[in-house]
């Protein structure tokens, strides 16, 4: 179970800029961090660790984009959100 989600200063002012993130990818990252809350595991995310590591995690937001996080305990730290070639 997931008690806390958070997100680092800079990726908020990004998520806020109109020029970074279009809307669609923003409402569909909110959309991924309420499912990864309610079920980790729910198919569409594709929730997994990153080849090669044990700590970081991603999930697809879309075709284009991921999400990186480190989850510690019950709690989770985005990293990143990038489009998947710029991410590996």
């Amino acid at each position: 179970m997931i008690s806390k989600i958070h997100i680092p200063e800079h990726l908020i002012k990004s998520l806020k800029s109109k020029k970074k993130f279009s809307k669609p990818i923003k409402e569909k990252f909110y959309w991924c961090l309420d499912m990864l809350v309610e079920d980790s595991q729910y198919p569409s995310l594709r929730n997994k660790t990153v080849k090669g590591t044990t700590d970081i995690w991603e999930f697809s937001i879309n075709k284009n984009y991921r999400c990186l996080y480190r989850k510690v305990g019950d709690e989770i730290f985005i990293l990143a959100i990038a489009k998947h070639e710029d991410a590996f």
